[in-house]
């Protein structure tokens, strides 16, 4: 009996262990819960491939990404500093640690990443546009516009760079230039709250209260909180 028992245990343990999901189909798992949405259920297949392989620099990258998406800043810096630690030349996790430092506000941590990932990939668009409003938080707004700049020649049709640009030439009171650069920002996206809110700005100081007015409707229906402060403020 003893024997009989002992076989079908045996038996049972090749079952699971055959039946037990592979790294590469707990990534795909974890995938498709990022792409949902589902961050906290993508952290549990997450810590599936890492028990699994503790040396995955994606696995790292990814559950880092989801614990950003979730706002503890502490985890998902502890995971990007892993996943760096595991593959230096990948620019993924200096990328994603820089935006958890701009996130918290550490300007000078975000620069330093950011002036890595883009050591490693100089051709990404989206790197200098973070870097540029790390920059444009350290008021160092000449380097701020210079990235805004070429990110617009590696993206020009992504309507950041033009917003961005536009923010930096309002601190120097260059109305005219930051206008022309918002008004491009809103015909590659017209439902960004944030340029109808700045074009609404700069309307309102330079005597056209009806037409800024309007454009802070717009930013306001267009879910731009700060918006409404400012209907308050200068349009009842």
């Amino acid at each position: 009996m003893l024997k009989i028992n002992t076989i079908i245990l045996v038996f049972c343990s090749i079952i699971l262990f055959s039946c037990s999901p592979s790294e590469e189909e707990l990534m795909q798992e974890s995938r498709k819960n990022m792409q949902s949405e589902n961050y906290k259920e993508a952290i549990n297949y997450l810590d599936e491939v890492i028990s699994k392989n503790n040396s995955s620099t994606d696995a790292y990258n990814m559950r880092g990404v989801a614990y950003l998406q979730l706002l503890d800043y502490s985890k998902s810096i502890e995971d990007f500093t892993e996943a760096i630690k595991i593959d230096s030349s990948n620019y993924k996790p200096y990328y994603n640690r820089g935006n958890a430092h701009l996130e918290t506000k550490n300007y000078e941590k975000a620069l330093l990443d950011y002036n890595q990932a883009i050591d490693l990939r100089p051709d990404n668009a989206d790197l200098y546009i973070n870097r540029g409003t790390a920059l444009f938080e350290l008021k160092q707004y000449d380097a701020a516009l210079e990235d805004n700049r070429f990110a617009i020649k590696l993206s020009p049709n992504n309507y950041m760079p033009y917003l961005n640009s536009a923010k930096t030439f309002l601190q120097f009171g260059s109305f005219r230039k930051a206008d022309s650069l918002l008004n491009l920002s809103l015909k590659i996206n017209p439902n960004s709250g944030e340029s109808y809110y700045w074009s609404g700005f700069i309307k309102i100081n330079t005597g056209q209260k009806e037409a800024g007015c309007d454009d802070l409707i717009k930013a306001k229906n267009r879910g731009f909180q700060d918006a409404i402060e400012a209907i308050e403020k200068f349009c009842n």
